[in-house]
Order: C-alpha cells, then structure tokens, then sequence
C-alpha cells in the first residue's frame, strides 16, 4: 500500500511541476510578443525587425543575452580591437573590430547567416564600437542586430562563459 501511495504523490508532483513550467513558458511567449523591441524566436528574413523600421539597432539587457547565449540563438560580435578580443571575449564570439571591419568581415561571412540574431558588444559605459559595428551590419543587409551595451564587463562581472586568444 504504501508503494503505491508514493507513486501517486511522484505522479501527482511531476505533473504540477509539468503545469508550472507550461504557464511560465506561455507567459514568457505573451511578454514577448507585446514587448515593444521582443527578441525574434526564430530567423525570419522577410520579417520586418526594429532595426529595419528605426535604422537602429536593438538593445539587448544583459538577462536577455544570457539566455540567449544558453539556448544558442545569437551570434555573439566582439566589436573590440583585436588585441582585446586575444585577451578575453564571450565564449563562442566572433572578432569583428569596428577599425577594420570591412578586412574582417569576408573572414567571418560565414559564421554570420543573414537570418541570425546578431549582438554586438565592446567595454565600457560609453564605448560606441558596438553601434558602429551593429550600424554597419544592418548597412550590409544584416536584419537582426543587437547591442549589448558595456558587454564585455557585464558579462564578466556576472561570471558568465569566457574565453581568450584567437
């Protein structure tokens, strides 16, 4: 008898458990959905994106790069020199400098599928190279691009994945 009564409380917590996690995920979907700049869920060329309409980039805040990070649905850009790029970037991110990024970009192209979430970052509250470089991809027909503003400190400063040289 008591096997039995522990399986059912097992059943029953799985599938509460199983509840919650479909009303967070439903809620998480309506919140960016009517979110004014709400990330894309998945590469659409044709779709109109903020960017087009405002000739801006989006921002992006530091949870949302997180979890985008996690879930492998950006292309991270280092918008830093290349030197600071060896020294320490976000883990999987493409050196892209804003100095010499038309020699850079052929080198890259690839990794950089025009239907990709692309976030660029630098360092600093008030480094510009992550707008100039997100501006110059959308010059190239990039559509979805992104800003990560003071990036690479956020991003240390919250422990999250790095790596360093080439």
């Amino acid at each position: 008898m008591k096997t039995t009564g522990r399986k059912s409380f097992a059943a029953e917590a799985l599938k509460q458990g199983l509840l919650i996690v479909s009303i967070a995920a439903a809620i998480s979907l309506l919140v960016n959905h009517f979110r004014q700049n709400g990330l894309p869920l998945r590469a659409n060329p044709s779709a109109k994106t903020a960017s087009e309409n405002s000739g801006e980039p989006l921002q992006v805040s530091l949870e949302e790069a997180r979890a985008l990070f996690s879930a492998h649905a950006a292309v991270f850009i280092d918008a830093r020199s290349g030197e600071d790029y060896r020294a320490g970037h976000i883990r999987g991110a493409v050196s892209l400098p804003a100095e010499s990024l038309e020699q850079a970009l052929p080198a890259v192209a690839s990794t950089l599928s025009s239907g990709s979430l692309l976030i660029a970052y630098c360092d600093g509250e008030h480094c510009s190279l992550s707008r100039e470089v997100a501006l110059q991809l959308l010059a190239k027909g990039y559509s979805h691009v992104a800003v990560l503003l003071n990036g690479w400190t956020l991003w240390c400063n919250a422990g999250l994945p790095t790596g360093k040289g080439p």
